[in-house]
């Protein structure tokens, strides 16, 4: 491209006002010391569109309060496009003490040309007419009026804009007009209640006009979502429908015949690509990879796209030049594509705007991948692309494609936008691995392992990241990280950081090697030694927002999802807090997982947080402040001698103790009746004493007697005791909540009655009572039973599950149908426990013996 073609000879001038301009007289309050920000503030802001004339005219007062608005405020500057605009300068005035004095003069004004966008490789061609105003005092009025004539051809004589009536500081007046020929309709739509509308007509032009005061400046909460606006807007345009704005987009999108090098190009992709996929993946990386991201968006090149081949040659294009390249390449090949309009800003509310070509600031394209054979295309069958990313991975078909929600695909007989979700995101897993020495021990060196995985659309973005970055500074930040967040203890680089790129499978993974020495610390006041795992890794993921009202909603990053893995590795099997809990929002996923795998004899914590949209709502915020305060509360978890083996009273579920003191109660009824039971005839042969199996099931029943409350007051067994247990399950559904509930009912009152039970079978056991046979396979078969069910629901809950379960149960089941059997069919259990209730209390002594001496 010539330079000629960048710039454009601007052109400025002094001329009176327009005759057809409407005069409006200032009026407005003085803004307050809170209102304004570097000194001075705008009195006064005036703008007319011309539609006919193809005129915007402008008049800004500006009111200087103090010195800083005299530094900051002193000189005025006016921004245009000399490719097509002209602009004329109509006054220049400084007012001091009431007394108006002119100061234009156009040798004072300086064109300068500049880049708005040129840190974003986009060169536009504006320029500004700049003057730096001399003597100016405090309390001095600027007042300056010009007109810019002249519209870009590329819009085809059509009128697009939108007026806005507040702004980051205090305004005291904003008057906005637009004149247009009676015959020539525009449409215009309000948002968040502009001032009211006027509408009058003078010789046949129809005439709208805007007019607030003293407009407040508009204030923002941080993390406010880039389409949430609150400011009173109008806009306008002469496009009728979206059909109108496709037929304006295809006078410059109409794919052309490929030519020259280009069409060698495809050729040659032709010949060597194995599927009609292959294809479309050379096309795709090529412009991505191939094409650097720069634009020349001068004049009608603001919309239109440049020539694919010259595109082609140069290697270097914006938005739109790279995808109608990409687009003429698959059409060379027979395959159907064609760029769609997106805005990057307002996202999915593009849909309460009108149609305007002014709605779009993005390109990306429609791809169909596969060959349809005479059928209806499918909403799989497409593949949206954005040619302007670069260093994507995976299978063409798992291409990610941002959330832009919806665009307007330039194509025959569209009419309507289209709906475009998030494409193929990714994900990150982060895994701390601590090898750390005995506890205490400050003189031996323990190890920090970290795996990072990066998938899709987040490994996309790390191997940017890498070929962007010094490694050696990357490695330090990477030790800086942990040595910051382990203050007390010393984090050393062990090797280089090492970095495994899949770009076929799109992730990439890293791994860190850290030598940590005095991991240990000691309590100053239990004088306890500990080990503190903090997750700042999770904590830098959400944010902790301060106690305060917001009614706005809140910016998600979006799509994210982070799987954060904290693991202690240990020598020996050990009792760790064991917790899981998880909740499901609109917008988020929080869950967290507490648990120690035995066969790794690994402490395991998980943490993971997925958006689902965009932004939370403002109402909502409130549950996302207290779902991020529970998350927090888990990310620091301390190891220690205890490491909460037992159950923390402080968090203990009354109403739980309540039902187990109930169970108890009932225990002790039932076993009043049951004591009496007798399964045999009332007069029998004396008991045998025990031997072999029957004294190792008598060992089995007293020990579970004394270690089953035991094991009810640890953190793992008990856990239906605890508030944290009983609320795992919140922000799910009612139905699963409900569901979890009565499954930590039934099992407190099983444990609870099993121990119960356990003390029961032993007073059986040690009486001989001929009820215990019976009895104790009751015993066995509802343990069984609820063991069975107990795996099935930890299944459907998703609550942790003793990993070797698939080995024990089959065994469990096996013992007790063995035990079983025996108990029934031996005749040693039969001669052993002969004894009823009366016998064991003496009731019978004298008949037994009586008949045993008839016996004889």
């Amino acid at each position: 491209m010539c330079v000629g073609e960048l710039r454009a000879a601007p052109s400025i001038g002094i001329k009176p006002v327009p005759s057809w301009v409407i005069p409006v007289t200032p009026g407005g309050k003085a803004a307050g010391a809170k209102d304004f920000s570097n000194g001075y503030y705008v009195a006064f802001s005036d703008i007319q569109a011309n539609l006919d004339e193809q005129t915007v005219y402008r008049r800004v007062i500006r009111q200087i309060v103090s010195e800083s608005g005299v530094q900051n405020g002193s000189e005025m500057v006016i921004g245009f496009d000399p490719s097509y605009e002209h602009l004329h300068v109509h006054s220049l005035v400084v007012w001091r003490d009431g007394v108006a004095k002119s100061r234009l003069n156009l040798a004072d004004f300086k064109l300068i040309p500049v880049e708005t966008d040129r840190q974003r490789f986009i060169y536009n061609g504006y320029y500004t007419a700049s003057v730096i105003l001399k003597d100016i005092r405090k309390g001095d009025r600027i007042e300056l009026s010009y007109s810019r004539t002249g519209w870009n051809p590329v819009f085809k004589g059509k009128y697009s804009d939108e007026f806005s009536f507040a702004s980051n500081d205090y305004l005291g007046h904003v008057h906005a007009a637009v004149l247009v020929k009676t015959a020539r309709p525009v449409y215009i739509k309000d948002f968040n209640k502009p001032p009211v509308r006027k509408e009058r007509t003078v010789g046949g032009v129809r005439i709208y006009e805007w007019d607030a005061r003293n407009v407040k400046r508009i204030q923002y909460d941080d993390y406010t979502p880039t389409w949430y606006d609150q400011t009173p807007l109008v806009q306008i345009t002469e496009f009728k429908s979206w059909k109108e704005v496709v037929d304006w987009g295809l006078n410059f999108y109409s794919i052309p015949v490929v030519s020259g090098a280009l069409q060698a190009k495809v050729e040659e992709w032709k010949r060597t690509s194995e599927s009609r996929l292959d294809y479309i993946e050379k096309a795709v990386r090529f412009v991505q990879d191939e094409v650097r991201y720069l634009g020349i968006e001068t004049g009608e090149n603001s919309h239109r796209p440049h020539k694919p081949e010259d595109v082609f040659n140069q290697r270097y294009g914006d938005c739109k030049d790279k995808v109608f390249l990409l687009c003429a390449i698959l059409k060379a090949n027979n395959i159907d594509a064609a760029p769609v309009l997106v805005n990057s800003y307002k996202l999915s509310r593009l849909v309460n705007f009108l149609p305007s070509p002014t709605d779009f600031n993005h390109v990306v394209a429609r791809i169909l991948l596969h060959d349809l054979e005479n059928r209806a295309p499918q909403a799989s069958d497409y593949l949206f692309v954005d040619a302007t990313m670069s260093l994507q991975g995976g299978a063409i078909p798992q291409t990610y494609f941002p959330a832009y929600g919806h665009g307007l695909l330039l194509k025959e007989g569209e009419s309507k936008l289209l709906h475009m979700g998030v494409q193929n995101p990714g994900s990150t897993e982060i895994t701390e691995d601590f090898y750390l020495p005995a506890m205490g021990d400050t003189a031996s060196k323990g190890l920090l392992q970290v795996k990072t995985v990066y998938f899709d659309n987040e490994a996309e973005n790390f191997r940017s990241t890498l070929q962007e970055s010094v490694l050696s500074e990357l490695e330090d930040s990477y030790l800086n990280f942990y040595t910051e967040l382990y203050k007390n203890t010393r984090v050393e680089r062990l090797d280089s950081l090492e970095f495994y790129d899949q770009r076929d499978a799109n992730n990439i993974s890293v791994l860190e090697r850290y030598q940590i020495q005095d991991a240990w610390l000691k309590d100053d006041i239990t004088g306890e030694w500990y080990f503190r795992i903090l997750g700042r890794v999770m904590y830098d993921q959400v944010r902790v927002l301060p106690a305060k009202k917001r009614v706005g909603p809140m910016y998600l990053n979006y799509p994210s999802h982070i799987i954060y893995k904290a693991r202690v590795h240990f020598g020996a099997v050990r009792s760790v807090p064991v917790d899981n809990w998880k909740v499901e929002r609109m917008a988020y996923d929080i869950s967290f997982k507490s648990e120690f795998l035995p066969k790794e004899k690994v402490w395991e914590l998980t943490y993971v947080y997925k958006t689902k949209q965009d932004h939370i709502p403002g109402d909502q915020l409130e549950q996302y402040r207290e779902d991020v305060e529970k998350l927090t509360g888990y990310l620091e978890q301390r190891l220690d001698d205890s490491s909460s083996s037992f159950i923390n009273w402080s968090g203990v579920n009354g109403w739980m103790l309540l039902l187990a003191l109930v169970v108890i109660a009932g225990c002790f009824m039932a076993a009043r009746k049951f004591v009496k039971y007798s399964p045999g005839p009332r007069f029998h042969a004396p008991a045998t004493s025990k031997n072999g199996w029957l004294i190792l099931i008598g060992i089995g029943i007293v020990a579970t007697s004394f270690l089953l409350p035991v094991s009810l007051l640890t953190a793992e067994s008990g856990a239906f005791f605890t508030d944290a247990e009983w609320y795992r399950m919140d922000g799910t559904t009612e139905m699963r909540i409900l569901g979890y509930h009565t499954f930590l009912v039934l099992k407190c009152i099983f444990y609870v009655g099993l121990w119960c039970y356990s003390v029961f079978l032993c007073r059986l056991y040690f009486g001989k009572r001929d009820s215990f046979p019976m009895m104790y396979s009751g015993f066995l078969s509802i343990n069984l039973a609820f063991d069975i069910l107990t795996v099935v629901l930890n299944y459907c809950f998703s609550t942790p599950q003793e990993t070797n379960i698939a080995v024990t149960m089959p065994v469990q089941i096996i013992w007790a149908a063995a035990l079983t059997s025996y108990m029934y069919k031996s005749a040693s259990v039969k001669r052993i426990f002969a004894n009823t209730y009366e016998d064991q209390i003496g009731l019978h002594d004298y008949e037994q013996s009586e008949r045993v001496e008839n016996a004889e």
